[in-house]
Formats: C-alpha cells, sequence, structure tokens
C-alpha cells in the first residue's frame, strides 16, 4: 500500500499563538512537527504501507528533520509553484493520503493561525464554500482518485471538514 502524507505546521499539537513563532519556525515546532510525522509514518506501516511520500508543506517545505523518518521513507521538499502546492508529488500510484498539522480556513476562528495558502488572502470560496488549504488539498488528491483517510489538526479544521 502506498500513502502519500501531507504536513503543515499551524495545526500540529502545540501552544503557537504567533506568526512570528512560525516564520521562520523555531526548533521546536520543526521538532513537534516531525514528531507528528514520524508517529503518522508509524501508524501507517502498522496498517500496511509497504511505501510513504512526505511533503513538506509549510513555508518553504523545509521544515522537517529528514534523520528522524524512518528509513524507507522518502520525502518531497521545497516549492516549485506547481499548482497541486502542498500534494505536489501526488499521483494516482497512491492508495491513500493522510494530512497532519491541518488548520482552519481563513475566516474562521479556532486557531489564530488560520489563512489559506498566504495571510492576505481574506477568504478562499468554492463553489460558495469557504475553502481550506486542506480542502483543496484533498480535493486535488481526488483529481488522481486518491482518497483521503486521515486528517489531523486544529479542532476549528476537523469541525468544518
Amino acid at each position: 500500500m502506498k500513502i502519500f502524507i501531507s504536513v503543515d505546521i499551524e495545526g500540529i499539537t502545540t501552544d503557537t499563538t504567533f506568526w512570528e513563532e512560525l516564520l521562520p519556525p523555531t526548533p521546536r515546532h520543526e521538532k513537534q512537527m516531525t514528531d507528528e510525522v514520524v508517529a503518522a509514518c508509524q501508524g501507517a506501516f502498522a496498517a500496511g504501507a509497504t511505501e510513504i511520500l512526505v511533503r513538506d508543506g509549510h513555508n518553504d517545505g523545509h521544515n522537517i528533520d529528514i534523520f528522524a523518518l524512518p528509513a524507507n521513507v522518502k520525502i518531497y521538499k521545497g516549492m516549485s509553484g506547481h499548482p497541486y502546492y502542498q500534494v505536489e508529488g501526488i499521483d494516482s500510484t497512491f492508495d491513500a493520503a493522510l494530512f497532519i498539522g491541518q488548520h482552519a480556513a481563513a475566516t474562521r476562528a479556532g486557531n489564530p493561525l488560520s489563512h489559506t495558502t498566504v495571510r492576505r488572502i481574506y477568504s478562499v470560496k468554492i463553489n460558495g464554500r469557504v475553502a481550506s488549504e486542506f480542502l483543496m488539498a484533498s480535493w486535488t488528491c481526488l483529481l488522481e482518485k486518491v482518497p483521503t483517510v486521515f486528517v489531523a489538526g486544529d479542532k476549528m479544521l476537523c469541525e468544518d471538514e
């Protein structure tokens, strides 16, 4: 089973409440982000995954400690400007997508770091629905016929989606 994991930082388990703490991320936040990715990989392997690709989807895409990842996990780092954005690298050969560290959409309460793609965009709507980065990425995975099977993030995101 081939798994794709996309990870962001604003929805990780932490006490982050200020943008200045994440741009650039502190070592504490990068460690928490890495720890959550490692836990997701361990869970995926326990569920039968044989291949995992992790997509670092925060800021410049260089936030995860690659030396902490299990040996058989590949990582996709950096931002190229590809339209798939936080799920760049996904294709129809994957069996499932997992999302870690996701956050609520711009205009949504519940996380002081809520935004959609960049902070200067007030809101993104698709067919009248406020869209989070997670929602757009999950729908992008569906374009490749890859279902989303897990999402971890802030409370508001989980209530909305």
